[in-house]
C-alpha cells in the first residue's frame, strides 16, 4: 500500500488516449497543462472533457464508460463524421500529483483505469443565436476489452455449404444427433 499521508494534498486528472485508424491518435487530458508520460503529451482541454464513473476491481470485469467532449471545432465535427470512429481504441489513464502540480513517482502513475472501444457515439449541437456561436459536444459510449471479449463468437462452423466438396465433413450431421458414452468400459 503507497503511504500519502505525509503529503499536504492529492491532485487528479484523467489522460485519454484515442486511437481512430484512419485519423490518427487523440491524447487528451483534463488537467490544467499538458502533461508527458510514456513519450506522448496530452492536450490539455480542461472541463471540456468528462469520464463517466468507474470500479475499481481486483478482477477484470465487463463495463462501460461514456467519454464527453466538448466545444469541439465544427471542421473537427464533419472529419469525425467522414471516418468511422467505432471500433476504434481508447484508454483512460489516472494520473495522481502532488499540490505544485509534478506528477508523483509512485510504481504506476499515471495508471490505466480503462481499456476498450468505442461501441457507439452521439453528437449534439447547440445554437446561441444572441452571439451566434454554435458548439459541439460529442459522447462516445466505450465498452470495456473484457466486455468485448466475452461477446466474442468462438467455434468453428459445420454447417455443409460451408465445406462443399471436404469429405472429412460428411458425418458432422449424423453425429451430432448422437449420443456417446463416454467413459463406459
Amino acid at each position: 500500500m503507497i503511504d500519502l499521508s505525509a503529503r499536504s494534498g492529492i491532485e487528479s486528472a484523467l489522460f485519454i488516449k484515442w486511437v481512430v485508424p484512419v485519423l490518427g491518435t487523440s491524447l487528451l487530458s483534463d488537467y490544467n497543462t499538458p502533461i508527458t508520460f510514456n513519450s506522448d503529451t496530452y492536450t490539455s482541454i480542461g472541463n471540456l472533457l468528462s469520464v463517466s464513473a468507474t470500479t475499481s476491481e481486483l478482477k477484470a470485469s465487463p463495463s462501460k464508460l461514456s467519454i464527453t467532449l466538448s466545444g469541439i471545432p465544427i471542421a473537427k465535427v464533419s472529419e469525425i463524421l467522414d471516418n468511422d470512429i467505432k471500433g476504434s481504441s481508447l484508454e483512460v489513464y489516472r494520473g495522481l500529483f502532488d499540490t505544485s502540480g509534478t506528477l508523483l513517482t509512485l510504481p504506476t502513475n499515471p495508471m490505466m483505469k480503462f481499456k476498450g472501444i468505442v461501441t457507439n457515439y452521439g453528437i449534439t449541437d447547440s445554437v446561441d443565436n444572441k452571439s451566434n456561436t454554435a458548439s459541439t459536444t460529442i459522447v462516445l459510449t466505450c465498452n470495456s476489452i473484457v466486455e468485448v471479449l466475452a461477446k466474442k463468437v468462438n467455434g468453428r462452423r459445420t454447417n455443409p455449404v460451408d465445406f462443399a466438396g471436404e469429405s472429412s465433413m460428411n458425418r458432422v450431421q449424423v453425429l451430432s444427433s448422437s449420443n456417446y458414452n463416454f467413459g463406459a468400459p
